[in-house]
């Protein structure tokens, strides 16, 4: 096992204090995705102070912080997502909202945290790598649009970057663990829109009409072969409709019915397949009630894939840190997530972070008492700066 660069006990003693009263400020003011503009004021205050360098963006809603280290080298970002949800706060919680019907309730108050606290351990650390740190405070992760905004503004042109790190709090795992996976770690995301369309008229006479809500239902039950019949059972898949729109009247028989839906895959040729029987499916389904069937995609996100040799360094980096008893790799997540447009571009690693306790009730994320422990901020934050100084010391180009 891997000497830790960094001692836990140490890092709780250093970063408890700060990270937990940090957590609980943006815990209480959170804001929707797009609007994180004070969330960024109250984080450019957290790091202003040398050694840290807060690097100039065109948008107000993001931030980049700079760490250099002792002298030229490779470049890691590590990168957290700050939008909240339109979620109303249970009123349970130890510390709650103040934006009424606005929660993070997901995570991304600890993910904040969390970085922060990797900083702070960074910055101490500065003599033993050569190289800088790159800190991302991304806007609208919830929404899918965040990740491509920063792209598309030139961060990794103006600041390339070798690897770069990225998490999510795990309710499903026990606290204290880690999930490092190689491969594919969250589903690729697309969204699906059809129209059902037939030819209404009275309720009394369905004879005189092309029903399109018998045809909506039937191809809702259809559409549920999609993974049942074309995607291998040992690759995770998932189909579900969840909106169904059309009628006005209880007398009246619609001209259309309105579905909409997601799937979700993790493997390319998987996602063709399931993409080309959908459209069949839902075609042939809407024929044979003598309708159509006129369907549009939203390609959504592409595959979370952690980069093989990115990812073993940080297992090993986390197995020193915490024991290889704690560190696992969980299936990978139908959920989706716009760090995979990082992931593209550069060598990637996603891990979980357990905040589960045996025993206790389960609340999942996007719920409204979701609410992690603040005891497993200095854990989060060391374990992320444990990978990137690994990183910044082991393999990868130049700059």
């Amino acid at each position: 096992m891997e000497q830790s660069f960094f001692s836990l006990r140490e890092a709780e003693q250093l970063l408890a204090e700060p990270l937990t009263a940090l957590r609980r400020e943006l815990h209480e003011h959170p804001e929707l995705s797009g609007r994180e503009v004070e969330t960024v004021r109250r984080l450019r205050a957290f790091f202003d102070r040398p050694p840290f360098e807060v690097l100039p963006l065109s948008m107000d809603n993001a931030l980049a912080v700079r760490i250099p280290g002792r002298g030229s080298g490779k470049r890691v970002a590590i990168r957290a997502d700050m939008d909240a949800l339109p979620v109303q706060e249970w009123e349970g919680n130890p510390i709650r909202s103040q934006n009424a019907g606005v929660m993070h309730a997901c995570g991304h108050d600890m993910h904040m945290s969390f970085v922060c606290g990797a900083g702070l351990l960074l910055a101490q650390a500065r003599e033993r790598f050569a190289g800088e740190v790159l800190l991302i405070f991304q806007p609208a992760e919830e929404i899918g649009e965040g990740a491509q905004q920063l792209l598309d503004d030139g961060l990794f042109d103006r600041y390339p970057v070798d690897h770069i790190l990225g998490g999510h709090v795990k309710p499903e795992l026990a606290a204290g663990k880690i999930s490092v996976r190689t491969g594919p770690v969250m589903a690729a995301l697309d969204g699906f829109h059809i129209e059902v369309v037939g030819k209404g008229g009275h309720g009394a006479c369905p004879h005189a009409c092309r029903d399109p809500i018998v045809a909506a239902s039937a191809m809702v039950l259809a559409l549920q072969t999609v993974v049942s019949r074309t995607s291998d059972p040992d690759k995770t898949c998932v189909l579900s409709v969840c909106r169904i729109q059309g009628g006005e009247a209880d007398n009246v028989i619609p001209d259309k019915v309105v579905l909409e839906g997601t799937m979700r895959t993790v493997d390319g040729d998987q996602r063709a397949a399931c993409l080309d029987r959908l459209f069949a499916v839902a075609e042939s389904t809407a024929a044979a009630m003598g309708c159509k069937a006129l369907i549009r995609l939203q390609r959504g996100m592409p595959l979370v894939v952690n980069d093989p040799e990115t990812a073993r360094i940080c297992r090993a980096k986390a197995e020193g840190l915490l024991g290889p008893e704690q560190v696992t790799a969980l299936p990978v997540d139908t959920i989706s997530e716009d760090f995979a447009l990082y992931a593209q571009r550069v060598p990637g690693c996603y891990i979980g972070i357990g905040t589960g306790t045996p025993g206790a009730a389960f609340h999942p994320l996007h719920s409204d008492r979701f609410f992690p422990g603040d005891d497993l901020l200095p854990l989060g934050a060391t374990v992320f700066a444990q990978m990137a100084l690994g990183l910044l010391n082991e393999g990868g180009r130049r700059l």
